[in-house]
């Protein structure tokens, strides 16, 4: 089918469960406050770290070979820790801004190196097109699903939790 209807009925058969737990743990009004609080935020880092994960993840999926597709995505761990510059802290009550943790950095480009390795061979018989249409939406969603992610426990603020 579609790669449209994938991302979104991906979505519509989660939504069921996570309300349920939500429900289960009494955490509606919180929740629904949060929301409330801050419309604009929660549409804005939702889009990003759903929609611009999921769509363009099941769009490389439909089009590229599939063992690219979930090679590309371990680049994740790289984009998260590339990110760390875009997030705050408070620190002693003073706000600072998060640098990338270079040992993080070094392990998570050993990775990455691995990844490289593995694909490489595989990919010189592929076309370019096939290529391009399997790294490039995964590179996307990989830093997509992090950033809105992050960036929604940076507007809750820790008053709700990921459970």
């Amino acid at each position: 089918g579609s790669w449209l209807w994938s991302s979104s009925l991906r979505y519509f058969f989660m939504l069921p469960f996570l309300l349920t737990i939500v429900f289960y743990r009494k955490g509606f009004s919180q929740l629904s406050g949060e929301m409330k609080a801050q419309p604009v935020s929660w549409l804005l880092w939702s889009f990003i770290g759903f929609v611009l994960f999921y769509a363009p993840l099941t769009f490389a999926a439909a089009f590229g070979p599939g063992w690219l597709v979930s090679g590309t995505w371990q680049f994740t761990i790289v984009a998260g820790v590339l990110l760390a510059p875009l997030f705050v802290s408070v620190v002693a009550g003073k706000t600072v801004r998060q640098q990338i943790p270079l040992i993080s950095l070094l392990i998570s480009c050993v990775i990455l190196v691995g990844i490289l390795l593995i694909q490489i061979p595989q990919a010189q018989s592929v076309p370019f097109k096939s290529l391009m249409l399997g790294i490039l939406p995964v590179a996307i969603a990989a830093f997509a699903y992090p950033l809105g992610n992050r960036k929604m426990m940076e507007i809750c603020g820790g008053r709700i939790d990921t459970y």
